[in-house]
């Protein structure tokens, strides 16, 4: 392979091998993104259980779709839509299944292992937060964690996302001020 500059046209030439079949350059690909991928699928799932196989499943999907990048957009881009689509389309499935405490102490997680921490109060409010992010609108969650946890501008939100940078704005205002209403109340 050979070396380019800048890592835009860097990872466009790499996708353009994986398009040909190219097995290395797929590898070096995952090794780039995958940490990237991981923490992505973590924040929209906030299950640790389920990021491996499902970042084997994104990139089984970049693999198999390499060839319908057009470099309209940057590769990670590209990739986050692959990775925000999955986890959506993982949420819809798996959004009533809850564990009850049969299961749990099945698995060997007796009440007794659930015991509460030391810092449970510190515990409880992130859950409350990640609670809260879960309940808002999924094109309002999907820009919040975007901006707020991927640290994506809005520039680069809104290519993701598909749409204009001002419904970007108004996304991220609305999920703000739900989630200061809803949090102003219990935290």
């Amino acid at each position: 392979m050979t070396k380019i500059n800048n890592k835009d046209d860097a990872d466009a030439h790499i996708l353009r091998l994986i398009a040909e079949g190219d097995e290395q350059a797929f590898e070096q690909l995952v090794h780039k993104y995958q940490q990237a991928v991981f923490n992505t699928i973590y924040r929209y799932t906030g299950k640790q259980d389920d990021v491996q196989d499902l970042a084997q499943e994104i990139f089984i999907k970049v693999w198999r779709n390499a060839r319908k990048f057009k470099g309209k957009s940057k590769f990670s881009t590209w990739l986050y839509r692959i990775v925000v689509n999955h986890c959506i389309n993982y949420r819809r499935k798996n959004k009533r299944k809850h564990v009850s405490l049969d299961e749990l102490t099945e698995q060997g997680k007796t009440p007794e292992s659930l015991k509460v921490e030391p810092d449970w109060e510190q515990r409880r409010k992130v859950e409350l937060v990640r609670k809260a992010v879960d309940e808002l609108p999924e094109r309002q969650r999907m820009a919040f964690v975007l901006a707020q946890f991927e640290e994506k501008s809005y520039k680069e939100i809104a290519e993701i996302m598909k749409v204009s940078l001002s419904s970007v704005e108004s996304l991220i205002f609305r999920a703000r001020s739900a989630l200061k209403s809803k949090l102003a109340k219990v935290v």
